[in-house]
């Protein structure tokens, strides 16, 4: 009995000291508290003999730089390594060229200032277009067209509404498309006298190249059908020509049309929108030659409508065909890629100044 007891003393002293070497070992609430990052940690000191201490002072005295690489670790070298690899590379770019984009020469920046203050309304992109296509072709972005004219204190034309991105490349079938089809109309203008005059219009879908543009007082159907025998006459006959169904149209559809092997397609019933291409057209020879101008009489329109064609075809910008005219011209005397020296723009002036075209002066 006596020896149960002592045994059963025994165990309970022993889970006693266990209890309390847990209680010991649980951290406090007030080490509970403090947040892991404001925990110091407490390094060991090292336990140096009374000579080695004497030693490290006389150094540290001497020589305190050798004192800096007492704690030589793996990542000293590792370091040393790379500030010395960063270093020699920042030398290798401050030697060499400078990177990024090509500074505009110069000549550019004059060239843009130039057409910006004879053309005050035309805009970045017009400006970029300008250069971009015909005799200049030198490519340049419109937002670099905006800062030079920021930078110059010019004022840019303000943006007009933006219109959704083209597709990137067209299908086979619209290109044949394209390039098979013309469409004509009419377009209305008044002279001084009051009387209105017709301009009838035929346009290429796919260059957008301007065919034929004449005005008459009397749109009958033989003055119809001999402009279409003379436009024809100076150009390849289209597969198809996209015409609206105005009654001076019959007897062409009928008659002059199949005897030219050409196949007519008529609109709708007041769906102006399906004869798009020409119709965009009219109201680009609205704004830039009808608005302003007053024909004096039929010869005196045809007259300016011959001009414009001429500078539509020759030297206008076009977006549909990556800012180059309808008609490409040929390989200009000075080769774009050329960089060194400076160069001067020529203006080439269109209806009396009323438009202006530019290129490289030889």
């Amino acid at each position: 009995m006596r020896i149960s007891r002592r045994l059963q003393l025994q165990a309970l002293s022993l889970e006693l000291k266990s209890l309390r070497q847990k209680l010991s070992a649980q951290p406090s609430r007030a080490s509970r508290r403090t947040p892991p990052y404001a925990v110091r940690l407490i390094r060991r000191r090292p336990n140096l003999p009374r000579w080695q201490r004497w030693l490290l002072a006389l150094l540290h005295q001497r020589w305190p730089w050798l004192m800096r690489h007492s704690s030589f670790r793996p990542m000293t070298i590792i370091g040393w390594l790379r500030r010395r690899s960063t270093r020699k590379h920042a030398d290798k770019i401050a030697a060499g060229k400078r990177r990024g984009r090509p500074a505009i020469p110069a000549h550019i920046v004059e060239a843009v200032i130039r057409i910006a203050r004879e053309c005050p309304r035309y805009g970045a992109a017009k400006i970029a277009g300008l250069l971009k296509g015909g005799e200049l072709s030198y490519p340049i972005s419109k937002e670099s067209v905006r800062q030079i004219l920021k930078t110059h204190g010019i004022k840019p034309r303000p943006k007009g509404k933006r219109q959704k991105p083209r597709e990137a490349e067209p299908s086979w079938q619209a290109a044949l498309y394209n390039h098979t089809v013309w469409a004509m109309d009419f377009k209305t203008v008044f002279d001084v006298r009051g009387n209105m005059l017709y301009i009838f219009n035929i346009i290429d879908h796919g260059r957008r190249k301007l065919i034929w543009s004449r005005a008459t007082l009397h749109p009958t159907s033989a003055w119809v059908a001999q402009q279409l025998r003379e436009a024809v006459g100076w150009e390849d006959p289209p597969e198809t020509i996209v015409l609206d169904r105005d009654s001076s149209f019959l007897p062409v559809v009928r008659h002059t049309l199949p005897a030219l092997g050409i196949k007519p397609r008529r609109i709708g019933y007041k769906c102006p929108w399906q004869n798009a291409v020409v119709e965009r057209f009219h109201r680009t020879l609205q704004e830039e030659l009808l608005d302003f101008i007053v024909p004096i009489n039929v010869r005196h329109v045809n007259w300016l409508l011959g001009q414009y064609q001429q500078y539509y075809n020759t030297a206008r910008p076009h977006m549909a065909n990556g800012g180059y005219p309808p008609v490409l011209p040929g390989q200009p005397a000075n080769d774009s890629a050329y960089s060194g020296g400076t160069r001067k723009i020529e203006t080439v002036k269109w209806l009396g100044g009323l438009h202006n075209s530019y290129r490289w002066a030889s």
